[in-house]
């Protein structure tokens, strides 16, 4: 069984939505804060959006039960606010995975603890190259913006324990990393940020081409996916960002793990700029092929494939909604 809460997203909703039931997969609209207070009176407090993404993923193995956060959203205030009103105990997550080292998927992470006892943690904080501790430049912008590095000394004084794990890796036991993803689609990659090699990062552990350049094109070779392989269903590929395609996730996953039934994709697949609409559509027809039995998009997907996929495949894409918890169970 696997379970993934939104933690953190753009997109919210009221209870106005049903709960889904579907062939090995179970949407529960309905959980975070009561609607009523103890006194009759609505709640002022609500689950916050932002463009920023983290999930918390459940998976159960017999009797043993694993959580890994996967990546923690733009703002420690975002994420301290729905950790809270999901009722989410940061200290039963058995590891966190951080897909990329972009701010608004690591932005968050002082949040994770900040209602929780002061006292020593070693979380495992998996990365998957020096590449995530890169300062980088939102080229978009205009002038373009700093983005900053990712610092550090910042995450063990916040109790998280790095791990850089470029290779394939087991995370908690239950689930698997992709390590790094291979362009071998016809997905390009395609990152609107540029990375400065040595601002935060080691320069000695950076490819020899980056190792020489004041600013490097962001390829995002560092970025992960992570998988779990659902018992009776097939895999569920979380592909955070998709900056190296999902397409190229996909493919990954099903090499590293042996499977080839994908049971759902989820997360942000990265279909707008600087990807093009002609590139978007392409990708949804090429999922088609590949024939999940669900799609969830999140975060970056952006409306041009959410709108193709769902016009090639109705049955197959559902959109979550932050504090939504997909259950996948045969």
């Amino acid at each position: 069984m696997l379970a993934i809460q939104v933690v953190v997203d753009a997109a919210t909703f009221g209870p106005f939505l049903d709960d889904i039931d579907r062939p090995g997969l179970h949407v529960d609209r309905h959980v975070g804060a009561a609607p009523v207070t103890a006194d009759g009176h609505m709640s002022k407090k609500a689950l916050w959006g932002e463009f920023g993404l983290s999930l918390l993923a459940s998976s159960k193995m017999g009797d043993e039960t694993r959580r890994i956060l996967i990546d923690f959203g733009y703002t420690p205030e975002a994420l301290a606010n729905n950790v809270a009103l999901l009722g989410i105990d940061p200290d039963q997550i058995d590891a966190t995975v951080l897909s990329h080292g972009h701010l608004d998927h690591y932005g968050g992470f002082p949040g994770l603890f900040a209602n929780a006892p002061a006292r020593a943690r070693h979380i495992p904080f998996v990365v998957g190259g020096e590449e995530a501790f890169c300062n980088r430049i939102a080229m978009t912008a205009k002038p373009p913006l700093i983005m900053g590095a990712l610092d550090r000394t910042a995450l063990a004084q916040a109790g998280f324990a790095v791990e850089i794990r470029p290779e394939p890796s087991v995370v908690a036991g239950q689930a698997f990393t992709t390590g790094i993803i291979p362009l071998q689609t016809t997905e390009r990659a395609a990152i609107p940020t540029a990375m400065r090699p040595g601002e935060g990062c080691k320069v000695t552990d950076l490819s020899e081409a980056k190792r020489l350049a004041e600013q490097a094109a962001d390829d995002g070779e560092h970025e992960l996916a992570t998988c779990y392989n659902v018992k009776g269903l097939g895999l569920v590929v979380i592909v955070s960002c998709g900056h190296r395609g999902v397409l190229n996730s996909i493919r990954r996953a099903q090499a590293i793990s042996g499977v080839q039934k994908i049971h759902a994709v989820v997360g942000g697949f990265h279909l707008v700029k600087p990807r093009t609409e002609a590139e978007a559509k392409a990708t949804a027809a090429a999922m088609v092929e590949i024939a999940p039995d669900y799609i969830i998009p999140m975060h970056c997907t952006g409306e041009v494939f959410i709108t193709e996929a769902t016009r090639l495949m109705p049955d197959k894409v559902i959109r979550p909604f932050v504090g939504n918890r997909l259950i996948f169970a045969a």
